[in-house]
């Protein structure tokens, strides 16, 4: 039996769509897997130009069929990597420091955290780089940069405070959030590109002095205004 006949039987009968197949069976999840690791292969080796279909199947060691009948557009599964980037990011992290309970504290922790992250896994970084460029060159394709960003500000704000179930320092989180990334990312490239080791470490600390003064005077607001 081919694989492709494989994953119709594997799909449930109350499956959403052919993008995200909910219910699935072990082998079908395994599979749907490979594939994803199969993309971010391809894209973290070669760029863009590098993602195709057929390099992607026999990087996963599937069938086209197969792995058109797990995503059935090139957005569903760049969709799908950049989730699995996230994660691995957020285990990452979580390895790497123990946040301390103050938020500036945490703030610095995260961004440090963060550095040593970019500073080994200079692949993932160019690759998450060209996906955002890809979505907003390409017509019709601009909600997955949208997607992308509010997922990495949420990532990162939702970690700033210990407890972030008030809905202001939600608001805040998200802010801080925000101008990290624009520092981080503006960091990554300069990095990259200088290959200045030692002037990339004084903009981290350049970005931690910062954000550590954006924290303190979002929190001084917003005690004045309780």
């Amino acid at each position: 039996m081919s694989e492709a006949a494989d994953a119709t039987q594997e799909k449930p009968v109350n499956a959403p769509g052919r993008g995200r197949p909910t219910g699935a069976t072990r082998k079908g999840l395994e599979t749907r897997v490979r594939i994803i690791k199969g993309a971010r292969e391809a894209l973290e080796e070669g760029g863009m130009e590098a993602l195709t279909t057929r390099r992607i199947a026999a990087s996963a060691g599937v069938k086209l069929a197969t792995l058109h009948y797990y995503f059935d557009s090139k957005e569903s599964l760049l969709l799908a990597v950049l989730e699995d980037l996230i994660a691995e990011m957020d285990e990452a992290y979580r390895q790497d420091v123990a946040l301390p309970k103050d938020p500036e504290d945490r703030v610095e922790a995260l961004i440090r955290a963060s550095w040593r992250y970019i500073q080994r896994t200079r692949g993932k970084q160019i690759a998450q780089t060209e996906l955002t460029l890809y979505a907003l060159r390409t017509k019709g394709s601009e909600w997955l940069a949208a997607r992308q960003y509010n997922a990495y500000i949420d990532f990162y704000g939702h970690l700033v405070f210990e407890d972030d179930s008030d809905e202001e320092l939600r608001r805040i989180g998200r802010a801080v959030a925000r101008q990290m990334l624009i520092g981080i990312d503006g960091i990554i490239l300069q990095s990259y590109a200088l290959e200045d080791l030692s002037a990339s470490n004084e903009d981290i600390e350049a970005l931690i002095i910062a954000m550590r003064g954006y924290l303190r005077r979002l929190l001084a607001e917003h005690g004045k205004a309780r």
